[in-house]
């Protein structure tokens, strides 16, 4: 394999980031980038969307009975809420917040339900069991989830996961307005089955490792604060372009609950008509060991790179659901053309 030790210690870290603008007079491509460090390890990302989706509808349990006031409004699960009284609102704390402030009165909510804006008036009533009011809806303005690494810029810390974005009940990309990455320790695994797919779960860390940039459907992108531990121990990967890839035997690279990286066998089987961004070709788990533990793949393995003739060549994103053994890969030129030219 073409998979080198690095050992040499570097200890000019870039520690900060600007986004705003590149700092370099030169784009670099895709083509630029001919190795990595190689990835495999978990992380969790979370991120405010700057979006306020409603997740479902509840009662209120007034002092005349149980009371429906945001569905007697007109509000639907999935509807997003833009403004209370014409005031721009992005948080659930802030609507819960005008929610109480309003001693009862109505309240006016700007929404927006698939490409229609439209407003409503929604009364609040006073709950009897927390003596506040409110108006009968579950908010989501931020996310949480595990995936995998699938590779490290040896110069600035930048990185790719995932090898999909993160979306919405619709299947809409969620938007970033500010997100962080933190370490993750594997608890458990739900093994997967035809028609169930498993999931790996975790543990988030209290600290913050990075930041999350940018959710694309190629995957999601950020920086790790400090990579002193792969500069002295990492592994460097050469990068394995379209042309290089092939129909067979291939590598994994994932975490499991032993929490250490390892290596399983796999096979890669490439359509002859291929114009999606994400689903490039066929993955299909043969080594004994995984499909014991987990059944194939599961939710939390999305990101794990993929090696073939000692290339990083690309990384798993999707699980069949008939057959938790097959799912799908993306190629690492997709990831590496999505990934914004700072992080480079």
């Amino acid at each position: 394999m073409k998979i080198r030790k690095q050992n040499r210690i570097i200890t000019a870290l870039l520690a900060v980031i600007i986004l705003l603008a590149p700092l370099c007079t030169h784009a670099y491509g895709a083509e630029d980038i001919t190795q990595v460090f190689l990835g495999g390890m978990p992380f969790g990302v979370k991120f405010y969307t700057g979006t306020l989706i409603v997740t479902g509808i509840s009662e209120v349990d007034s002092a005349a009975g149980s009371k429906l006031p945001a569905k007697d409004a007109g509000i639907q699960e999935n509807d997003i809420i833009l403004k209370v009284n014409g005031k721009e609102i992005g948080t659930a704390e802030a609507v819960a917040k005008a929610v109480e402030d309003s001693e009862g009165k109505p309240l006016s909510f700007t929404c927006r339900r698939g490409d229609e804006e439209f407003e409503v008036s929604i009364t609040p009533v006073l709950s009897e069991s927390t003596n506040k009011y409110r108006i009968g809806i579950w908010m989501k303005d931020s996310t949480a989830g595990i995936g995998t690494v699938t590779y490290i810029i040896e110069d600035t810390g930048g990185f790719g996961g995932l090898g999909h974005g993160i979306c919405n009940s619709n299947g809409d990309l969620l938007k970033i307005e500010r997100g962080i990455v933190t370490d993750i320790s594997i608890s458990g695994i739900n093994k997967g089955a035809p028609g169930a797919p498993g999931e790996l779960h975790g543990f988030f860390s209290s600290g913050k490792t990075g930041t999350v940039t940018n959710n694309t459907e190629c995957g999601v992108f950020g920086v790790f604060s400090d990579i002193s531990h792969l500069k002295e121990n990492g592994t460097l990967i050469e990068i394995g372009t379209k042309d290089k890839i092939h129909d067979g035997d291939a590598l994994i690279h994932c975490t499991l609950d032993d929490n250490t990286i390892e290596e399983y066998t796999a096979q890669i089987i490439i359509p002859e008509n291929n114009d999606t961004q994400t689903k490039n070709f066929t993955i299909k788990i043969t080594d004994p060991k995984l499909i014991e533990k987990t059944g194939g793949i599961v939710q939390g393995m999305s990101g794990s790179p993929i090696i073939q003739d000692g290339l990083l060549v690309g990384a798993v994103t999707h699980v069949l659901v008939s057959d938790s053994t097959e799912g799908y890969g993306i190629y690492i030129e997709n990831m590496l053309e999505e990934m914004p030219e700072i992080l480079k």
